[in-house]
């Protein structure tokens, strides 16, 4: 495995961080130094947020008994969503079958090791009020942001991560497993470790199928 060195990350352009911030979410069980994990965290609360209500929270997960409770959760959420597809995983444009079983696989490995891995950051937003499915709806463009920031955060410091929703369908049981108040609500967790294998380039659609000018047709 090739890590990065601090002064590597330094020189990291936005650009080049952003076209090769691939989803990692095969990650070693060294422990990540709290100092970058704050880091994390600290770019994240850079983002914007609707009428600068700066509602986000976030919670980083190192308690082995906390970790697990995410895993057992994580777990009923992957096998519901991947289960029917396990064996025939289809196919895109964009993505043979072999890379989406490959991506599958992936998924499936951090299903199975999400509680060994040192760090998982739960993004929240604090509602005032009793949070309901309408307010989460509404709050996601407050939070999404910062969750990309501290993608491309964990990407400069050469730290692996990969935001996944799946272990957060049960509401009530992810707060009953993370202490949150009935005013807040879980958004996204994000598995962050040092990865098993390599940075490199991500692969898109190209601008030609994805955008337009004015009008679309």
């Amino acid at each position: 495995m090739t890590e990065t060195t601090h002064s590597e990350t330094r020189e990291m352009g936005v650009f080049e961080t952003m076209y090769h911030c691939r989803a990692m979410r095969r990650l070693d069980t060294r422990e990540v130094p709290e100092a970058d994990l704050l880091k994390l965290v600290d770019a994240a609360n850079q983002a914007p947020s609707g009428s600068n209500m700066q509602s986000g929270r976030w919670l980083i997960v190192r308690d082995p008994v906390v970790k697990q409770g995410l895993a057992d959760l994580n777990r009923a959420g992957v096998e519901a969503y991947i289960g029917p597809m396990i064996d025939n995983p289809g196919s895109l444009p964009h993505q043979d079958q072999n890379k989406r079983l490959k991506m599958m696989k992936s998924v499936l490995w951090q299903m199975e090791h999400l509680h060994t891995i040192p760090a998982l950051i739960i993004a929240c937003m604090e509602f005032g009020v009793k949070a309901d499915a309408a307010m989460m709806a509404r709050g996601g463009g407050s939070i999404w942001p910062g969750i990309q920031n501290l993608l491309l955060a964990a990407r400069a410091l050469g730290l692996g991560a990969a935001p996944t929703t799946l272990a957060l369908q049960d509401q009530a049981a992810v707060g009953e497993v993370l202490g949150l108040p009935e005013t807040m609500g879980a958004f996204c967790l994000i598995p962050v470790g040092y990865p098993l294998g390599n940075f490199g380039p991500v692969t898109r659609k190209p601008l030609s199928e994805v955008m337009r000018f004015d009008r679309w047709q």
